[in-house]
C-alpha cells in the first residue's frame, strides 16, 4: 500500500459517496480542516483530519485510511511496558515511545498517533494533568488514551473521569494491555 498523506476534495468526496462541491462546503463550514494551496486555490485535507471528520460524523472508515491512526504513542520508562512496544508491533501497530512528558508532546504533534498510553507510574509526570492537555487539545479530540494505573491505585474510576478512555492496572499481563489497545483502535 502506498502512503497517502493528503487528499483532494475529488478523493474525499469519492469517498463519502458525495459531490466535490458537498466536501468544499464542508470546508468553508469549517467542519472539515484543510488547507488551500497557492495559486489556484486547491484544497488539500490531512488523512488524519479526514479520518477524524469521518469518526465525529459516524461514517465509515475506509481500510486504506483507517490504517494512518494505528499509530501508538507510549509514554513509559518501565521496562515491562517498553517490553509491550514488540507485542503492538506484532499486533500491526507503529509504536513510539516516550520516557517523559516533553518528549511525549512533541511526538504527539509531530506523529500524530491515534492512541496514548500513559504509564501513571511515570515518575515526575503528573498523568492528571497530560490527561487534561490532551482533553483540552481540539486536535487530540480523537485520540484515544489509556491510562496503566499506578501500584495500588485502587480507585481507577477517577482516571476515566479525568478523561481516559480505559484504564489497566499497573503489572498487567501484557496480552491484556495489546487487547485493551486493540479494542480502543476498532472502537
Amino acid at each position: 500500500m502506498s502512503e497517502v498523506h493528503v487528499l483532494t476534495t475529488g478523493e474525499a468526496a469519492r469517498y463519502c459517496g458525495v459531490n466535490f462541491r458537498t466536501v468544499i462546503r464542508w470546508i468553508e463550514r469549517g467542519q472539515l480542516k484543510a488547507y488551500k494551496l497557492p495559486g489556484r486555490g486547491d484544497h488539500r485535507i490531512c488523512v488524519e483530519d479526514f479520518v477524524t471528520f469521518l469518526r465525529d460524523n459516524a461514517m465509515p472508515v475506509p481500510a486504506e485510511l483507517g490504517c494512518t491512526t494505528r499509530k501508538v504513542l507510549l509514554v513509559a520508562d518501565s521496562l515491562e511496558l517498553a517490553a509491550a512496544r514488540q507485542l503492538l508491533q506484532q499486533a500491526g501497530m507503529d509504536v513510539d515511545i516516550a520516557g517523559d512528558s516533553f518528549t511525549a508532546g512533541a511526538v504527539m504533534v509531530s506523529g500524530k498517533p491515534g492512541m496514548l498510553v500513559l504509564d501513571a507510574n511515570l515518575e515526575g509526570v503528573n498523568g492528571f494533568q497530560i490527561l487534561d492537555f490532551v482533553r483540552s487539545r481540539s486536535d487530540f479530540s480523537s485520540l484515544s488514551v489509556l491510562v496503566v494505573a499506578p501500584v495500588g491505585e485502587v480507585n481507577q474510576q477517577r482516571w476515566l473521569d479525568a478523561g481516559a478512555d480505559a484504564v489497566v492496572a499497573a503489572g498487567c499481563d501484557r496480552n491484556e494491555l495489546v487487547g485493551r489497545v486493540n479494542l480502543l483502535m476498532d472502537a
